[in-house]
């Protein structure tokens, strides 16, 4: 394939459905015609000059993400998680650089003291020491937001 077939075939490949309906009705191109079998007879003697082209599936729609809005507990609230029999606490404290305006202050265990800006975050950094400790890895934990749960009560 030379330069001018390749440059000619990234054309034909980015024409849209409304392209070639254009194409159609201005006579630059002809209607495409249905493959011939040639093991069927063919009963129809009419003309295909003004068959109509066969309709073909619509593109799949481009999936969008979903977006989950997750509402941070008021400011003060204290959190707790429990992980291989480890007892964890956090405490949700205001952070003005971040966009939520809230992040999690570690309170128990070895990375006490420490600030994350997102649950999951929290999360990793309470049960450093133990996961590498008993090389668990990330065994048991995925989601910071279903991991804590506001102490003594229910999350809000």
């Amino acid at each position: 394939m030379d330069d001018t077939e390749r440059e000619l075939a990234e054309a034909a490949a980015s024409l849209t459905v409304e392209d070639f309906k254009y194409l159609q009705e201005h006579a630059m191109i002809e209607p495409p015609v249905a493959p011939s079998n040639a093991n069927t007879p063919v009963t129809n003697t009419q003309s295909t000059e003004h068959a109509e082209a066969p309709k073909r599936p619509s593109p799949k729609k481009k999936r969008r993400r979903r977006t989950l809005h997750r509402k941070w507990p008021d400011i003060g609230t204290v959190l707790q998680a429990d992980y291989f029999d480890q007892h964890y606490e956090a405490e949700v404290i205001e952070a003005s650089r971040y966009k939520s305006g809230k992040a999690l202050k570690i309170l128990t265990g070895p990375a006490a003291g420490e600030v994350s800006h997102s649950p999951t975050g929290a999360m990793l950094k309470a049960t450093e020491a133990q996961r590498q400790e008993n090389n668990l890895g990330r065994k048991g934990i995925a989601n910071g937001w279903l991991f804590w749960k506001v102490k003594g009560g229910s999350n809000g």
